[in-house]
C-alpha cells in the first residue's frame, strides 16, 4: 500500500528537531513530485538591544567644592551617562533567517514550496493552518525538551499530535537519540 500525501505542512522553526521534520518532508516529496510543501513558521521573534562596548567612560572622582593645589573646582556628578551608550539589536527567532535556511534545503530539490508566517500559540497556529490548508500530512521536529519541562509546559509536537485534522509524523533525531 502506498500512501500519497499531496499537502504536507512542516512545522518551522530553524531549531535541529524543525530541520529533521523539513529533511523528512523534502524525503516524502522527491518521491511524490506532484506534492505541495507547506513551511509554517510561528512568528516569535524577539529584539533585544544589548551594548556594542562595554566600555565605560569612568570619571575621576572630583572633590566637589574644594580647593585642589589652590584651584577651586565645581561639583561634578560621579555617575556616568547611560544615554550616550551605543547599542546594538540583536533579533532571536528570525523568521527571515529561518526561511532563508529553509529555502537553501529546498532550493537544490526543485520542490513546489510554500511560506507562510503564523501567530499565536504554536500548537494551535500549526493546526488551524493545516485545517485551512486541508493537508494530508504535519510534519514537526520533536522539540528535544524532557523531564520537568515537558511535564510542566507540555510538549508542542504532543499537541499538535492530538489536536491536527490529518496525520502528523514526529521527526527525531536517530543520531542523537535522548534518553528518557
Amino acid at each position: 500500500m502506498s500512501l500519497q500525501f499531496n499537502r504536507i505542512v512542516v512545522g518551522y522553526d530553524d531549531t535541529d528537531g524543525s530541520k529533521n521534520a523539513l529533511n523528512l518532508a523534502i524525503r516524502l516529496v522527491k518521491e511524490n513530485p506532484d506534492a505541495q510543501l507547506l513551511v509554517a513558521q510561528v512568528f516569535e521573534e524577539k529584539i533585544e538591544n544589548i551594548p556594542v562596548s562595554n566600555e565605560k567612560v569612568v570619571e575621576p572622582v572630583r572633590t566637589n567644592g574644594y580647593l585642589l593645589e589652590g584651584i577651586q573646582i565645581p561639583p561634578l556628578p560621579v555617575y556616568h551617562d547611560e544615554s550616550n551608550t551605543v547599542t546594538h539589536a540583536k533579533v532571536t527567532h528570525s523568521v527571515d533567517k529561518a526561511f532563508y535556511n529553509a529555502r537553501e534545503a529546498i532550493e537544490p530539490y526543485n520542490i513546489n514550496a510554500k511560506y507562510d508566517v503564523l501567530e499565536g500559540s504554536p500548537a494551535d497556529s500549526i493546526c488551524d493552518y493545516a485545517a485551512v490548508e486541508e493537508a494530508d500530512l504535519v510534519i514537526v521536529g520533536n522539540s528535544g525538551k524532557g523531564g520537568i519541562k515537558r511535564m510542566f509546559l507540555g510538549s508542542t509536537s504532543a499537541k499538535i499530535a492530538q489536536n491536527a485534522p490529518c496525520p502528523v509524523l514526529i521527526a527525531k533525531d536517530k543520531e542523537n537519540p535522548k534518553i528518557p
